[in-house]
């Protein structure tokens, strides 16, 4: 009786450690998708421009996402700059 109720408990720690671990997975291939798509989308505001505005604006954009700042980002990715 015991083993089997001991069992039983190890078969459900098992069945959350793996619910757990697919959430996680889940959750990190999905972050990858959208940092992949944030850095494409930089990368598409600095080929925009040449030379050194092409690194400022990849700089800025950066810095944007650094200091949680998404309404500049879209900003510099508009404008080129961080200012109004």
């Amino acid at each position: 009786k015991t083993m089997k109720s001991r069992y039983m408990e190890l078969y459900d720690l098992n069945r959350d450690l793996l619910n757990g671990y697919k959430i996680r997975c889940n959750n990190h291939t999905e972050l990858l998708g959208n940092l992949k798509a944030v850095n494409q989308a930089i990368q598409r505001a600095g080929r925009l421009r040449v030379g050194k505005p092409k690194n400022q604006v990849i700089t800025a954009c950066r810095d944007a996402i650094r200091s949680n700042n998404i309404n500049t980002l879209f900003r510099i990715m508009r404008v080129g700059t961080a200012s109004s």
